[in-house]
This record gives structure tokens, sequence and C-alpha cells, in this order.
């Protein structure tokens, strides 16, 4: 097996040797399979995959589209987006959001055989905790702006079964989850715990306090039924 890469082009290439007259290069099963007389150098074929890298890597896109199910749908802020996985020579998996709300995952062939869900579930789990560390600082200083008051640290780390946690009376924790939720979610999530800091129990003066800040509280609560925060 042999590679070569430009950039982020890179072919690896199966050589069966054999009687042949001539060398021809075909496509089998998304692997790049090349048939050469017996005779030919390990260069030679370098060179002539090299010259027709451009065919190999069309028909290697071909391929991939033609096995690009949906596989799932994830939210980010509130809206839906459709999750395709596309199989190509490449060493890592990729994520990249497209327009029209759609999420491009690119895994190594090498994935097909042994099954991709654990590796599409880190692939989102990773896509969310990106977010979550480019968004949050903003939400945080906004909500803190809204209540007078925050916590002296915070942590973006995948938790089991809530959203969020407020820990002691100095720290919250945020799930980077959360950011499947609308902005407006999200930051309501967060002023729970920053309330939690003054008060630690959902007392009467929590719920005034949360109620006047957020003229959606009730509908909020709701949509966040059955989640734990």
């Amino acid at each position: 097996m042999s590679i070569f890469g430009k950039k982020n082009n890179v072919i690896t290439y199966t050589v069966n040797k054999a009687i042949n007259r001539e060398m021809y290069i075909t496509i089998q099963n998304g692997e790049v399979v090349v048939n050469a007389p017996w005779y030919l150098s390990s260069s030679k074929i370098q060179e002539a995959v090299e010259q027709k890298k451009n065919w190999i890597l069309s028909k290697m896109n071909e391929y991939a589209e033609l096995n690009n199910p949906n596989i799932q749908s994830v939210k980010i802020f509130g809206k839906n987006y459709d999750v395709k996985v596309y199989y190509q020579n490449i060493i890592t998996p990729e994520l990249n959001l497209e327009e029209n709300y759609q999420i491009k995952i690119i895994l190594p062939i090498k994935y097909k055989k042994i099954g991709n869900e654990q590796i599409l579930k880190i692939s989102i789990e990773k896509m969310y905790e990106q977010i979550a560390n480019n968004e949050i600082d903003n939400i945080m200083e906004k909500v803190r702006l809204i209540l007078g008051l925050a916590p002296e640290d915070y942590a973006i780390e995948q938790l089991d079964s809530e959203l969020a946690k407020c820990v002691g009376s100095k720290k919250i924790i945020i799930n980077p989850k959360l950011m499947q939720f609308k902005k407006e979610v999200i930051e309501y999530v967060i002023a729970h715990e920053f309330c939690h800091i003054k008060y630690k129990t959902h007392c009467k003066s929590f719920i005034d306090l949360m109620e006047k800040n957020f003229e959606n509280y009730s509908k909020i609560e709701k949509e966040l039924s059955g989640y734990k925060f």
C-alpha cells in the first residue's frame, strides 16, 4: 500500500501485480486498486497514480456521494441540522457545518467496515464543546449584566444527566449539549445557576428573581421539562 499527498488530498492505494500487459486503476468499494504488470517499479506506479489523481479523487467523491445516509438530525441553537456521513480516503474524521442546516461528517473508509456509531457520537460531542467554547463567555457576560451577579469560575464539561449545575457557592459547570437549545433558553439555564449562587433552593426569592428578568419564564420552564439543571 502506498500513499502520496497534496494538502488534504491523500490517496491510499493497493497494488496488485500480475501478468498484465498494461496498468489500470479501479475503484472497488471506495478503495483505489492499481493493477500493474509484475515488472513495473513502485516509482513508475506512483507516477501513474499521480497523473490520474484528479480522476481518482473525482471517482472517490462520487463513491462518497452514493454512500452518505442521513444518520440523524441534531439541534444547534434550536435549529435542526441534518447529519450527513461520507467515507473518503482521509486519516482522521472531519466535521463541517454546511449551509442549509447540514452537518457534514467525513470518516476514513476503514470506519465503514467496523461501524461508526461511537465515532459519530464523539464527533457531535466535540462539535458542541467547540460551540460552547466560542459562545459561553458572551452569554455569561450578558446574564451577569442582567442579574448583577456571577460565579467566580465556570467549566464546560460533559454531564451525565444535567444541562448545568452549581458547584458550591462559586462555580458552575455547563454541559456543552446545552448548545442544542435556543440562545434564550441557554441564557435562562445559565441564569438559573447564577441565581443558585445567591439562593441554594428554589425559594420564593429565587423564583421572583427569575420571573423578574425573564418574561418567558413559564414557557422556557415547559420547554425544559424533563431536563435537570
